[in-house]
């Protein structure tokens, strides 16, 4: 009996040592910054039907959408609430552009459509210093086939832009082409439509729309009642410590044998940066993506405009801690394939890799939850700091290779150029093969 009473003892003690334990972590990380975690619902960041099916493109941004939140659990925790979006007649997130007036246009996905409130995209900055309008219609999920799509319907609605600018992102731009068209929108949610499913082989997936929906309907079902869900609901909504194990990739495959926590998504977008002699797929995946540049590009000079293609890294790029441990993989080929490519083809490019690791290296490697860092935490898409950086360095090229021909371009650059000095000794970027200027 007295063995058996000092055996609960000891373990209530252990109990209760490790719940103080936990308690003292939880209130560190509070203290070291760490905020509330934040809930979104089961459909995703976007409001629902800010997005639309498109018969060609498979999705695109709703015309006219207002009074839409983008739930992005990085930025809520920066700032405390999430931001607005909203749409034009065009389907582009940005204010109202009347028929034939003097604007920029930008393409590309995410990291151009900007995970920040619209003033603080690098589109923004960029209209901003070069005192043109720039009509922001980047799309989420859109590669060069899209964008050539997009474009099109732009201009044929607005008019011919002066310059069109196009947001690569390395990581994901070649396999959205390959995947192409890749999602749908379904009853107002945004889905994956076609899957690669052997990155080996390079093979695909695609579900029917009976097949989407019944997922759509399995994912959006409230999760069962019980004691399990009830502690990781509780835990999710209140504990910052469960939050950060559960992005933790390492705990979280941990926790998730436990039931504590759903299992880490697999690592995507990597395709880019593996040989393409392992995987022979690859190789023909890389032709017709370029292709389809060179596709866009005389798109854009058949419409009489200047096209400059900027090169945005994957945070991976900038920051060697966070490439996946034990893989072998070039991360400085796509940027080379591409810059190839663009000297042959005579596409003015810029790309931004080597600014972006200086940036990081004067500021030190990537620390959680600090500001100079250029990527949000957690997400992996461009912060309000990565965006400011982009923005000033795509004004700088642009004002240096004279695209635009302003009357104050000289006040403009330098303007820029101390801009830059004051965020960081960058050095002046080398001017990349352009493209036959159309004045």
């Amino acid at each position: 009996m007295r063995h058996a009473v000092r055996i609960t003892a000891e373990l209530t003690l252990v109990v209760a040592g490790l719940i103080a334990g936990l308690f003292l972590v939880e209130l560190g990380c509070r203290l070291a910054g760490y905020t509330t975690p934040v809930i979104t619902d089961g459909h995703g960041m976007a409001p629902r039907f800010y997005y639309k099916a498109d018969p060609i493109n498979g999705h695109d941004i709703a015309e006219n959408f207002s009074d839409g939140f983008f739930q992005l659990p990085d930025y809520i925790r920066s700032h405390g609430a999430p931001f607005a979006v909203s749409s034009n007649s065009l389907g582009c997130r940005d204010r109202p552009i009347e028929q034939g007036s003097d604007y920029v246009l930008l393409l590309g996905d995410s990291l151009t459509w900007g995970y920040v409130p619209l003033e603080q995209t690098w589109g923004a900055t960029l209209q901003q210093h070069i005192g043109v309008r720039v009509l922001n219609c980047g799309v989420g999920g859109y590669g060069p086939r899209h964008e050539r799509r997009k474009m099109e319907v732009v201009v044929g609605r607005a008019g011919r832009p002066r310059l069109v600018i196009v947001g690569y992102t390395v990581g994901n731009d070649l396999t959205d082409d390959y995947l192409y068209p890749g999602r749908t929108v379904i009853d107002g949610y945004m889905v994956n439509k076609v899957t690669l499913t052997d990155p080996g082989n390079g093979d695909r997936t695609v579900s029917s729309d009976e097949q989407l929906q019944a997922q759509l309907k399995s994912f959006l079902e409230p999760m069962p009642a019980g004691l399990l869900a009830g502690w990781k609901s509780l835990l999710a909504e209140h504990s910052v410590l469960y939050d950060r194990l559960r992005n933790w990739r390492a705990l979280r495959h941990l926790a998730s044998r436990l039931g504590m926590a759903d299992p880490p998504p697999p690592p995507s977008g990597l395709e880019s940066f593996s040989s393409v002699t392992a995987s022979p797929w690859l190789d023909q995946a890389w032709e017709e993506h370029l292709h389809n540049i060179l596709q866009l590009k005389s798109s854009v000079e058949g419409m009489g405009a200047n096209l400059l293609v900027v090169i945005i890294p994957l945070s991976a790029q900038v920051y060697e801690s966070l490439r996946p441990q034990g893989s072998d993989l070039d991360w400085e080929y796509p940027n080379k394939r591409l810059t190839e490519c663009f000297r042959q083809e005579h596409i003015a490019y810029l790309d931004m890799m080597s600014e972006f690791q200086r940036y990081a290296h004067r500021t030190g490697p990537a620390i959680a939850n600090r500001h100079e860092d250029l990527y949000w935490r957690d997400d992996g898409h461009l912060n309000v700091e990565g965006n400011r950086l982009a923005g000033l360095l795509i004004s700088r090229y642009v004002l240096e290779q004279k695209f635009l021909a302003l009357r104050d371009e000289d006040k403009r650059l330098s303007d820029v150029r101390q801009l830059l000095r004051a965020l960081i000794d960058v050095a002046p970027v080398q001017a990349s093969s352009t493209a036959n200027l159309h004045r």
